[in-house]
């Protein structure tokens, strides 16, 4: 577990590290099975509901769970951007095999995470994860939701075009690396770092997966032996996912910050812990993401370990630690909070605008 940010740390968050300084190491078998579990089931309800016919209860029945179920898949990305190098190896490998490239979101594709755990990026412009949600109009969280009706046809025709023609023009494909390459829910202004340490031929094998992936039901259509509305219901699949994780995405900050550098503790403050309703939240947002302070605290605390190390902050520090202030009750609560916050910022436009305007 890395270490606390800076030296003059308050006495709450040194014993914060004390009370889960056991809780560090990741459990790989929990890990394969919960992912397995996961996907397995996931695909098996995808599959009849792919298969179905018609607008049936009993196709609704599958599609709801198969969503859901990959879409907690899917959110292993993050667990994998936090594994520390040379950790679950074959777990990353996978997880790209069996989830990043049938969805097209390899594991590169998440790797931009980490710029949003940096005090030099948060919340800024280099943060591929944040936008000012609560300090924006309401038509910015309705715009980004839009645009998860977009993004599937954008990522089609990064994998199917601009993949293949990247290895024929290498300038593209610096390009398609460093900005096409962080598939980020909210700041599209983002850059994605290449350093010597970034694993390119990997990569370089993904991008072929996924090129190999989108170019498969083209022409499996085109040789008449796949109907062309599976991929409008693949694409009714892909959205579904990326609404539900826009959903989460809103439930984790509170989206006040416009694009100044963040402490360690404004990012804390800046986070939500969501843990009540367990059932409920653990669905939407998934692998304990809802103890989301927690993770900006800890972020290479494993998933599996969230729970019990929130329960022991709760119970060691003092009520009114920077902690406990990011304690909500709902994620209905901290989404209306959020349009309210956006409301008021939209009234304090309006107003601020008027004296000019007259």
């Amino acid at each position: 577990m890395s270490s606390l940010p800076h030296p003059n740390v308050p006495n709450w968050l040194k014993e914060a590290k004390a009370a889960i300084k056991d809780l560090g190491a990741q459990n790989a078998k929990i890990y394969w099975a919960d992912f397995l579990l996961s996907i397995g089931v996931g695909y098996t309800f995808a599959f009849f509901f792919f298969q179905l016919p018609g607008l049936s209860i009993t196709r609704i029945a599958c599609f709801i769970p198969a969503a859901f179920l990959i879409f907690r898949a899917s959110s292993f990305a993050h667990e994998i951007v936090h594994l520390p190098p040379g950790e679950l190896k074959a777990f990353r490998v996978v997880w790209d095999l069996l989830c990043g490239v049938f969805l097209l979101f390899p594991s590169f594709a998440y790797s931009h995470h980490l710029d949003h755990h940096r005090c030099d990026s948060y919340g800024t412009d280099r943060d591929g994860e944040y936008l000012p949600f609560g300090s924006e109009p309401p038509t910015t969280i309705l715009y980004f939701f839009m645009m998860t009706l977009v993004w599937p046809l954008l990522v089609i025709v990064r994998f199917l075009i601009l993949t293949p023609l990247s290895f024929l023009y290498p300038p593209l494909r610096r390009w398609l690396l460093t900005r096409f390459s962080s598939f980020g829910i909210a700041n599209f202004r983002h850059t994605l770092a290449i350093t010597p340490a970034t694993p390119l031929r990997y990569w370089a094998f993904l991008d072929f997966a996924c090129f190999a992936r989108t170019w498969t039901p083209v022409v499996l259509v085109t040789m008449g032996k796949m109907e062309w509305t599976r991929i409008a219901l693949m694409y009714l699949m892909a959205v579904t996912i990326l609404t539900l994780n826009f959903v989460r995405t809103l439930c984790l900050h509170m989206y006040i910050n416009r694009n100044e550098e963040m402490s360690y503790f404004g990012q804390l403050r800046d986070s939500i812990t969501l843990p009540n309703n367990v059932m409920i939240a653990e669905w939407f947002i998934p692998l304990g993401l809802r103890y989301h302070a927690l993770h900006h605290m800890f972020p290479q605390l494993p998933y599996h370990a969230l729970g019990e190390a929130h329960r022991r902050l709760m119970a060691t520090l003092p009520a009114g630690s920077d902690y406990h202030g990011t304690v909500r009750p709902s994620i209905w609560f901290v989404l209306c909070q959020l349009f309210k916050n956006s409301w008021a910022s939209k009234q304090a436009e309006v107003r601020n605008a008027a004296p000019g305007d007259a």
